[in-house]
């Protein structure tokens, strides 16, 4: 069986892998040192992640940055 029109894009797989290890056994630090609705930014050389904290957990989202 194959699964036509599923395409991830390289952006929601970096997403996928932050949410990840932030709401697993790694990432509970950060999230003990967050209070509810809080957010930082997290930038890596090719991306630039928000992350917030909603009902005890990590969202990730993606930031679009201004074309320079």
């Amino acid at each position: 069986m194959s699964i036509v029109g599923n395409h991830v894009t390289n952006e929601e797989k970096v997403v996928a892998r932050f949410t990840k290890y932030l709401n697993g056994p790694m990432g509970r630090t950060v999230l003990e040192n967050l209070e509810e609705g809080e957010d930082f930014v997290l930038q890596t050389s090719e991306h630039t992640l928000r992350v917030t904290k909603r009902r005890g957990r990590a969202v990730v989202t993606m930031m679009k940055l201004p074309l320079v």
